[in-house]
Parts: structure tokens; C-alpha cells; sequence
């Protein structure tokens, strides 16, 4: 008899009226996330140059140092949780009459996140003043000049590049549920200073080594009046993700051992559960007592190397790796 579908086999093809709101499994939590509640972050002070140098318009902060992520998260009026994408690539003849496709690279999308302006247009400013640090102006003597107008002046202005490590930054994009007060406390006057709160459920993506390449122009217009937004589009290396769950009092952190810290099984070998993926395991018939001798007469070898060639084409055959060019080996 064939088998049946998992959605036949457990009955999930009729669902009772009581399943909408309590699940039969270990993850019992089932309501859906809004994407209304959330924050970002981007951490100026991993490079601290690129932070002097926009805080040079900061022309209401008194500190030179002054936190300007901390700022701008009041004004992200957009942001889009960042994906990636495995580039793929067909290996043909692994099998007879089959092509394999097989994962090479991971490859992370561009992170597009959307401000708003302020009356003074600081946050024009910030990202402007990021592109200008990545690739600043240089008059004729090779420096920075003083002023505005005194490097629109020089004909001879040109640009250099700087390096990656001084400004790239660090972004945090936190999205999380609205259970922020624990329920004897929801109802109570909101009027009330430093209220309990509660750690909610969220998932935090840590951007790593991020910078923008491109501001989208913000279009301005006679007619009603709108609020003016930025977009900024930025590039990245790498990201990494933590999250929180929370079941009434009890709270739940990713990475957290020894309870649930995942293991990748990076340091050896995993069993297959799969039918169709098998490792490899050599033939009883080639495995024999003298695998792991210097008998290496049987050893086919093509190479200059002679008897030294076909010991390191052995060591290869035992590990069962196969054949390699050995030219690149020795």
C-alpha cells in the first residue's frame, strides 16, 4: 500500500474549531506577528571616525560623541528584515543520466530601510554625510578643505576611497509582539511613570558590516502637504539572528545553553535520514587488511613522482577521497 500524506496521516485535513487557538504540538504559540512593532538600530560608534565626522553638523549636540543611532530609530519609518538567497549550481554526471544541483555561496540581499525627515533635515544629512565619508572630496592639496564652497570652487576637486574597516557600521532590526506589560498590569493608568514591563517575543537581526550605497530621492511637490521620507538602500556582509519567546511568565532566549543551544554538526559527520542522500561508505570487498599499508604496487597513479606519488595517491584512496591532482599537492 502506498503512503499517504503527512496532512492524511495525522487528520490535519479536518480541523476542529478548538486547534484555531490551541495547538496539539509543542509550540504553542500561534498567534500571528504584526509588523508594526519593531526598531532599528544602526551602532555609529563601531567606527568612530565616520561618527566625528557627521557629528561635525550636529549643531544642537553638545557632545562630539553624541549617539546617533539612539536618534535616528525615532524616525524608521520603514525597514524590511533582511534576506539572502543560496546560489546554486548544476554538477552533471554524478549520477548517470542526473543533474545535481548543489549549494556554493550564500548571497545576502540589499537592506532598504526608510526615515523620515525633520524640519532641519538632519537625517538627510547623516546619510549624505556617510556617502561623502566613504568616498570624501579632496581640493588640490589633498585635503578636505574647510568649507562647502571652497570645494565646489576647486576645479581640481577629486575623490579617493577610504577604507571598508572605517565605515562600516553594525545595524540591529528588532521586530516584537505588543505584550509588553505583564496582564495585572495592562489596564493600570497610563500615566504612571516607569510602568513593570516584560521582555516580549521578538527576533533581532544583527547586521554585520553595513554601509549605504544608494539614497533615494525624496520628491518634493506643490499640492497637499506629505511628509518627506528617505529611503536609504544599504549592503552588508553577513547577518545572524537571536530571538525571544515568551508563554506567560515563563521566557525563552535563543543560544541559550545548555537548553537550546543549536549544534550544526560542523565538527563531524551527521547520519542521513534522507532515502536518497547516502553517505559514503566503502565496499566491503575493497576494505582489507592492508589498507593502511605501504604496499602501494596496486596504486594507479599517473604523475612524475614515482613511488612518492603513489604513497600521497594512497593516502587520498584510504580516506576515500579519490582521485586529485596531485601536481598542486606536492
Amino acid at each position: 500500500m502506498a503512503k499517504l500524506a503527512d496532512v492524511l496521516m495525522r487528520q490535519k485535513h479536518h480541523l476542529p474549531t478548538e486547534m484555531l487557538h490551541r495547538t496539539d504540538s509543542k509550540f504553542g504559540n500561534i498567534v500571528p506577528a504584526y509588523n508594526n512593532s519593531y526598531d532599528v538600530y544602526i551602532n555609529f560608534r563601531s567606527a568612530r571616525g565616520l561618527l566625528a565626522f557627521i557629528n561635525q553638523h550636529g549643531f544642537y549636540d553638545l557632545a562630539a560623541d553624541e549617539d546617533i543611532g539612539d536618534y535616528l530609530r525615532l524616525f524608521c519609518s520603514e525597514a524590511v528584515l533582511p534576506g539572502s538567497s543560496i546560489q546554486a549550481q548544476e554538477i552533471p554526471g554524478i549520477r548517470q543520466g542526473v543533474m545535481t544541483q548543489v549549494g556554493i555561496m550564500r548571497k545576502m540581499t540589499d537592506l532598504t530601510l526608510t526615515f523620515f525627515s525633520q524640519k532641519d533635515y538632519y537625517t538627510n544629512d547623516v546619510f549624505n554625510a556617510w556617502l561623502e565619508y566613504i568616498s570624501p572630496t579632496r581640493i588640490s592639496d589633498g585635503s578636505f578643505g574647510s568649507s562647502t564652497r571652497q570645494r565646489r570652487n576647486d576645479k581640481q576637486a577629486y575623490r579617493r576611497l577610504k577604507y571598508p574597516d572605517e565605515y562600516k557600521c553594525e545595524i540591529e532590526i528588532t521586530a516584537f509582539s505588543n505584550d509588553v506589560f505583564t496582564k495585572d498590569k495592562r489596564l493600570d493608568d497610563p500615566s504612571v511613570e516607569n510602568p513593570d514591563t516584560q521582555i516580549p517575543n521578538s527576533i533581532t537581526y544583527y547586521i554585520q558590516n553595513a554601509f549605504p550605497i544608494n539614497i533615494v530621492a525624496a520628491p518634493l511637490a506643490y499640492g497637499n502637504a506629505q511628509l518627506i521620507k528617505t529611503s536609504i538602500v544599504f549592503k552588508f556582509d553577513n547577518f545572524f539572528v537571536d530571538r525571544t519567546s515568551r508563554a506567560g511568565g515563563a521566557l525563552a532566549m535563543s543560544d541559550n545553553p545548555p537548553n537550546n543551544l543549536r549544534d550544526p554538526n560542523i565538527g563531524y559527520s551527521s547520519n542521513l535520514f534522507s532515502s536518497t542522500l547516502k553517505p559514503y561508505n566503502r565496499p566491503p570487498a575493497e576494505v582489507s587488511s592492508t589498507t593502511n599499508s605501504d604496499n602501494v604496487s596496486d596504486t594507479l597513479y599517473l604523475g612524475p613522482y614515482g613511488d612518492t606519488g603513489k604513497k600521497e595517491q594512497k593516502k587520498l584512496n584510504d580516506a576515500g577521497l579519490g582521485w586529485y591532482n596531485l601536481w598542486g599537492l606536492l
